[in-house]
Parts: C-alpha cells; structure tokens; sequence
C-alpha cells in the first residue's frame, strides 16, 4: 500500500482532540486521517487500521453525545469532515449526501437544487455520517418519518476479516446478497461506529420542501405554575401531541425553575401547492386552538431570550406571542442552533400515552431540586424536553428498521449543562470534578426517579400499561449500560428491544457477519456475541 498522507505527531493541534461536548477528550490521539475526494476513503480507511488496528475512531460533526470517538483509547480518528458533498447521481438516479456534510449544508443544498429536504435534525454543525444511520429525526419526520426510512442505499467501507483488508461497497435493497441487504437494514438506525465506515447516503425519492412554514411560540413564568398548574399542562400537552396534523411539530421545554419560564415551539408546515394565504389562514385557526386551550392552564408571557437546550433557539421569532409566516429556508434558520461548546449529558425515553400521576410529580420536583455545592443559577440551561412525535413515523413496522420505536407519541430529552475555564482535556481542573458530578447527579436523579416504577428507565418490558418505549441511539447514555459495566445487553434492549438479538434479522447476527473481530467499537457498540 502507498504512504496515506495524514496528520500525526507534531503536525496535530489541539482541536483535533477534543468533541463539540467539552467533556470528551482524546488525549492519546497520534494521527488524523481526512480523505479529501471520495475515492480515498477505502484507502485511509485500509492506511488507518493497519497502522492502528482496533484504536482507529470515526468523527463526522464531533457531536456524540458520549466519548465513543474521543477518549483515552483513541489513536487515530479518520475524520470525514471533508467529504462534504450534496448532489445527484445520475447513475444511480439518486440524490446523496456524502458522510461528512453538517445538517445546514445538506439542508442549503437540497432546497437550492432541487426542493428537496429531509426530514432530520436541526441542529446545524451535526454531521450527516452519525445522525442519518442513528435514525434522523427533525421538525419534519411527523410529516415524512425518520430520515432513515427514506434511505436507498449506503456506500460503506468494511473489512473483510478473513482477508485482512477493507473494501467499499454499495448496498441497498437490491443488493443480490442477502448479507448485504441484512447490512443495509442495520445502517438504517444502528450504523454509528459498528460496522465500518460510511462514505455516502443515497436517496433514490426525497419529500418535496414546504414552501412556508409558519413558528410560533408560548411562554409561562414559573411563578404561575403550581404543581397542579404543571400536571394540566403535560396532560394537555400529551393530548395534542395525540391528535396534531402531521404538518404540525412542538418542542415544550420544561427549564428549571432557575430559568424563571417554561417555554413552547410549534411549527406548522405548509402542504405541497398550498397558497401563501391558505397557508395562513389554516395556521391561524390552529394557532388559535393552542392558545385557546394554552391559556386555560396559565396566562402567556413573552419570553426575554431565546431558550437553550437542542435543537437551540437562536432568533428572535419568540419574543412575542403572534405566529411569524416564514419561507422553509427562514424557518430552518430560526432553529438552526448547536448552541456553544460546553460541558452536557443527556437522557432520552419514548412515550406512548400520557404522563402517568407518578412522572409528572418527580418531574416538578426535579425541576425545583438545587444541588448541593451548585450556584443558584447554574441549572439555568438544564431542561427536560418534550418532542411530538408519532405521524408517518408510526406508519412502519417496528422491525422496518432497527428504529422498534413506531407507536410513541413524543419523545423526551433530558439534558443538563455546565461550562468552565478549564483548558482542553483538563475538565476536571481546580473544582471541575465536584461541579461535573453535581450535574451529573441531579440528572441521573431525576431519570431514576421519572421511571422507579420501571427499574430505573423507560424499559416496556417492565410497563404493564404500555407508557414508556425505550431510548434512542441517537441520544446515547453509558448510564443505561457499557461494554465496561457488562450492561451492555440492558442499553441494546431499550434502544432497539426485539432488534437486538431477538427477531429474526437481528442486529447481532449482522455485526457477527460484518465485523467478526470487532474493529469498529466504542462503550455502546453492538457486541460480536
């Protein structure tokens, strides 16, 4: 094999390092490899691992909500970065979207081109190569589904155990081989990290773009809501969420006390060939519905700054109380936020009904407990969020895809921040340590506690009434269980239940055949046995 360029040793710089999540950190890291064209990444790939075996990472957009990719172990990573391509492929008449591009790029270049979208994410930096094979879920799946169900194809490189050597191949429905169909119905919701690299997705039909999209949004201070005030509201909230069009999507997101309000997004798409008034005039009438059963639960506030967590609110489009109609390219910027480099952990769980009494008291009190040795404010930005969810998604059968989710209704996010002066890879400096913990023990807190009656999750096994719905991979928490703490087997139940091991086409049986050996792995990988 020819030398690979690459950048290793001295010619390294520090952000090579280190996550978009300020905790994760790769302190060993010896070399980066960042194919440029598409042509070189079987190459790098083959270069990588013969040089670094089993310690070789995958990095897109750097925002794994865990240290699969950079952590004490890591020696190389293979950045995808610069493969950041959008198009059409003529002979394969399909559109792509190659590994490395970030969400606002593939959003920009899809509409531009060709009015085209996906139903994905928000947040702009994410990177295309985990989010889309971890699902892909946005402001627009209840609309069109998961990212992943549009999905035609894949190019990934593999490697071949018994020979020794990697290989990029296309697989799809169609491939003639059954192993590879297995492999293309793997990568449709549990591809990050677990059986090679992925080079390009590829999209044989794509939803057309709305033209409009209209946002509005709703506030409560704190100081109105008691804890029946807070129960009606998840109660009516989960209501809607059950009955909503399809064009319509909502983020409620439950702050802290701390951060003095309780905020609401909804976004109304327009239909394909809907007039500009049309579109209005239906959105008004909805809007007024809202607000009509909202402020019989507490008088509306106008919120002051934008509110945090992800996706980030990063306009100005909240400060007041009346809908803002907007083209679809305005409307995906007004969300379009990663919000700053810091510290976080997170926590996700389905729901298929309503808050039972037991949930939506622990997570009042949550959102009013202070921990010990944290300032007044410091849970400022912390928040449970609250997705709708259901619409098209549910159309699938649960073993479509990996993705088992296919009957919930929303779709929560625990999420929890805190930021520093310490250098890179030096998080726990001078009190960093007894600050992280803090966090990190109110928000396991509050999850053990929301779901005591299941074990300590949102597992179905243990839900006589059908309420929870397991987790997304998307949201990855080492909590759930880890190679390391020998849980693994508990994690992969709540992410993908019968996919797992249990049905016949099967998650393991396709890491088995993929990756024998197990060279593509991190703390939540799926296991070779």
């Amino acid at each position: 094999m020819k030398q690979v360029p690459t950048r290793g040793d001295k010619s390294l710089i520090l952000s090579d390092k280190q996550g978009f999540d300020r905790r994760w950190f790769a302190p060993e890291l010896q070399a980066v490899y960042v194919p440029a064209r598409y042509e070189q990444v079987e190459e790098y790939v083959g270069a990588a691992l013969s040089e670094f075996g089993r310690n070789v990472k995958i990095a897109s957009g750097r925002h794994c909500y865990e240290n699969f990719v950079y952590n004490d172990s890591t020696r190389a990573i293979i950045d995808m970065s610069a493969l950041n391509q959008v198009g059409f492929d003529a002979e394969r008449n399909a559109y792509f979207v190659d590994a490395g591009c970030e969400n606002w790029g593939v959003y920009r270049a899809l509409l531009n081109g060709y009015g085209k979208t996906l139903p994905a994410g928000s947040c702009y930096s994410v990177g295309a190569g985990g989010h889309i094979t971890g699902g892909g879920y946005g402001l627009l799946s209840r609309l069109h589904g998961l990212t992943v169900d549009h999905l035609s194809g894949v190019d990934i490189v593999t490697r071949d155990a018994a020979l020794g050597q990697v290989k990029l191949r296309h697989v799809s429905e169609q491939s003639s081989d059954q192993a590879e169909r297995d492999l293309f119905w793997a990568l449709r919701g549990a591809g990050c990290g677990n059986f090679g690299v992925i080079v390009r997705y590829y999209f044989a039909k794509l939803p057309n773009a709305p033209a409009y999209a209209t946002q509005w949004s709703f506030a409560w201070d704190w100081k109105n809501i008691n804890q029946q005030v807070f129960g009606d509201l998840l109660d009516l909230y989960a209501e809607i969420c059950e009955s909503m069009p399809n064009t319509d999507f909502s983020l409620l997101k439950l702050n802290h006390v701390s951060n003095g309000q309780i905020g609401l997004l909804v976004q109304f798409a327009s239909l394909p060939s809907m007039d500009f008034h049309l579109h209005c005039q239906q959105v008004e009438t909805r809007v007024q519905y809202w607000q009509n059963r909202l402020v019989a639960i507490a008088p509306a506030v106008v919120a002051p700054q934008p509110m945090g967590g992800h996706p980030g609110w990063m306009q100005t489009t909240h400060s007041h109380l009346s809908p803002q109609h907007l083209t679809y390219l305005e409307a995906l910027q007004t969300v379009n936020g990663s919000g700053p480099n810091q510290f976080g952990k997170y926590k996700s769980a389905y729901m298929n009904k309503a808050f039972p009494s037991c949930q939506k008291d622990q997570i009042y009190s949550w959102l009013h407990q202070q921990p010990e040795g944290l300032s007044a404010d410091a849970l400022k930005q912390s928040l449970l969020q609250v997705d709708s969810y259901g619409g098209v998604i549910n159309e699938y059968a649960s073993t479509a895809t990996p993705v088992p989710q296919r009957g919930s209704t929303m779709k929560l996010q625990y999420q929890t921040y805190w930021n520093n002066d310490s250098l890179p890879g030096k998080r726990h400096g001078e009190n960093g340590g007894e600050q992280a913990q803090a966090h990190l023990g109110w928000i396991n807190g509050f999850y053990q506690s929301v779901y005591a009656d299941y074990g300590g999750t949102p597992n179905p096994k243990n839900d006589k009434d059908g309420v929870v719905d397991g987790c997304y991979y998307n949201y990855p928490d080492c909590d759930l269980g880890s190679h390391e703490n020998g849980k693994i087997d508990q994690a992969m139940e709540l992410y993908f239940q019968e996919n797992y091991r249990r049905a016949p086409r099967n998650l393991v049986q396709v890491k088995q055949r993929w990756d024998p050996q197990n060279y593509f792995h991190h703390a939540q990988s799926i296991p070779v046995k």
